[in-house]
C-alpha cells in the first residue's frame, strides 16, 4: 500500500472521488468548503481505516482557529499550485456565498501572495492531467473500501448546504471557533465557547 505525501495529493484524491451526483471526478464548490473538508478528514475520516499508515501526517495541513472556523493558508497555496501546474481547474461562478467571500478576504489580508480577483464562489475540479495522474499514481494505492470510505465522505459534504456544515464543524470542533467572527451565525444563540 502506498502512501499520500502531501496535502497537494489529498486534495486531488478528494477531488476525484465521487460526489453527492456518484460520479468520479465531481467538482467541490468552494474554497470554504474544500478547506472544511481537508480538515474533517484529518479528524474523522484518517483514523477510520487505518489511514495513519497510509497518510503522512505531513501531508495533512495545519489547522488553526481564525475568523471563520478552521483555517490553514496551506490548502490556498495547495490549490494554487495544482492550478498553475494544470492538475484543477478553477472556475468562478456568478452565484457568492457570503462566508466564501469573506473567507477570502482574510486570506487576502493575511497572505503575502496577491490572490486572483474575487468574483464568486470558486469550483475546483480536476484536468485530464490530473485525473490521469490519480488513477495512475494515487487511486491503485487504496482498497475498494477505502475508496468507497472517500467517496462516501465527499458526497456527504458536498451535498449538504456550507452553512449546515459550518454549523458541524463549529459544534464538533468549538477549539477552532474561538476567534469566528460567524460563530454567532452559524450557531445561532447556541454559542457557548
Amino acid at each position: 500500500m502506498g502512501k499520500i505525501e502531501s496535502s497537494k495529493d489529498l486534495i486531488m484524491l478528494m477531488l476525484h472521488a465521487k460526489g453527492k451526483s456518484g460520479v468520479d471526478c465531481e467538482p467541490i464548490k468552494g474554497k470554504t468548503r474544500l478547506m472544511k473538508m481537508v480538515f474533517l478528514f484529518d479528524k474523522e475520516i484518517r483514523k477510520q481505516f487505518n489511514m495513519e499508515k497510509a497518510v503522512d501526517k505531513i501531508a495533512i495541513p495545519d489547522f488553526v482557529a481564525h475568523d471563520f472556523g478552521p483555517f490553514s493558508a496551506n490548502v490556498y497555496e495547495d490549490l494554487e499550485f495544482l492550478v498553475n501546474a494544470g492538475f484543477v481547474t478553477a472556475t468562478m461562478s456568478a452565484e457568492s456565498e457570503k462566508v466564501e467571500k469573506e473567507e477570502y478576504d482574510y486570506w487576502l489580508a493575511t497572505s503575502k501572495e496577491d490572490p486572483p480577483d474575487f468574483n464568486g464562489v470558486t469550483e475546483f475540479s480536476l484536468t485530464d492531467v490530473g485525473r490521469d495522474f490519480v488513477k495512475d499514481e494515487l487511486k491503485p494505492n487504496f482498497s475498494d473500501v477505502q475508496r468507497n470510505i472517500l467517496d462516501k465522505f465527499k458526497a456527504k459534504c458536498t451535498g449538504i448546504p456550507l452553512t449546515t456544515l459550518l454549523k458541524y464543524v463549529y459544534t464538533k470542533y468549538p477549539d477552532m471557533t474561538g476567534k469566528s467572527k460567524i460563530k454567532t451565525k452559524i450557531l445561532g444563540n447556541d454559542t457557548k465557547n
